[in-house]
């Protein structure tokens, strides 16, 4: 019997803790359309595939026909992307977090010094 496509994606979604609603904006499609592509039997490997890179999940485990289906060094090379770009996000996140504290401090405790070299930073952006 034929694995179906669309449950085991989602499993792997599910368990990857990646919203839903996060991964359908990327896909460029509505939640409606990601439920159903989930019911799918045979859901197609390029959708497979690219519903991977956004998770940053290699399929290729669950689904060894990819690997013969799709160009997989193509694959691996836009995961790496993906990989990247989450740490870059990561990164900027938790910036952000440091650049509320400072300022949080400088309320705090008026320290005027500070509050202008971070206006003028925050300005200069």
């Amino acid at each position: 019997m034929q694995q179906h496509r669309g449950e085991i994606i989602e499993a792997v979604v599910r368990r990857s803790g990646y919203s839903l609603k996060k991964l359908a904006d990327k896909l460029n499609i509505s939640r409606n359309t990601l439920y159903n592509k989930f019911g799918e039997r045979n859901l197609s490997y390029e959708f497979i595939v690219r519903t991977g890179e956004i998770i940053h999940y290699d399929f290729t485990y669950d689904f060894k026909e990819i690997k013969t289906t799709i160009n997989v060094d193509e694959n691996k090379h836009a995961a790496n992307l993906w990989r990247l770009e989450r740490k870059y996000t990561h990164l900027l996140e938790r910036y952000n977090i440091l650049l509320s504290f400072l300022v949080r401090i400088a309320n705090d405790y008026q320290l005027d010094n500070l509050k202008k070299d971070l206006t003028k930073f925050l300005g200069d952006m």
